[in-house]
């Protein structure tokens, strides 16, 4: 395997999945704006290229809200299944979202 691999912008998303077949299957499933992209779109020119959320959407949250959670897949998942965690995810909501139960009075 060449030890650069570069492609069009053009390149069709299946001849990635030829390689990243979770990759794709998980974005083609997905329900949001990304999975209508190529993955050239994202990692344009080099292979491996991750492009932080921020290229694309800029600071859509409030400073103070980025600088508690820094990494975008903290609340929404990776690029190529946003908020669509696992099951075993799901059972437990991340602390910020959870509410304690009320108390039972004895």
């Amino acid at each position: 395997m060449p030890k650069q691999v570069t492609y069009a912008a053009d390149t069709p998303s299946k001849d990635c999945g030829t390689c990243h077949k979770v990759a794709l299957d998980l974005l083609v499933a997905s329900k949001a704006k990304h999975s209508a992209l190529a993955c050239a779109f994202c990692h344009q020119e080099k292979h491996r290229t991750i492009p932080k959320c921020q290229d694309c959407h800029g600071s859509p949250h409030a400073a103070g809200m980025m600088k508690k959670f820094q990494k975008c897949g903290e609340c929404h998942n990776i690029a190529h299944d946003l908020n669509n965690w696992p099951l075993t995810q799901q059972k437990e909501a991340p602390k910020v979202m959870q509410k304690e139960a009320p108390k039972k009075k004895k």
